[in-house]
C-alpha cells in the first residue's frame, strides 16, 4: 500500500513524546557511535536484561583490565 497523504498515515500515540525523549539523549551524550548508543538507549528503556551493547558510551567508558 503506498501512501499519498498525511491522512494515510496512523501514527502511535507515544511516538512523539518518545522520539523527543530520545533526541534530547543523543544531543546530550553526542556519542561517537550513534547506532550502538540508540541500541542501548532503547534497550534499556524496553528493560530488557543483559550486557550494554558493544560500542555503547557504557562500554567505552568502562575502565580497562
Amino acid at each position: 500500500n503506498r501512501i499519498f497523504s498525511a491522512e494515510q498515515i496512523s501514527v502511535h500515540p507515544e511516538l512523539p513524546s518518545m522520539l523527543k525523549e530520545y533526541t534530547k539523549a543523543v544531543i546530550k551524550a553526542n556519542p561517537k557511535d550513534l547506532l550502538a548508543f540508540s541500541a542501548e538507549y532503547f534497550r534499556k528503556k524496553a528493560d530488557i536484561p543483559g550486557d550494554p551493547v558493544p560500542g555503547s558510551e557504557e562500554t567505552l567508558n568502562e575502565p580497562k583490565e
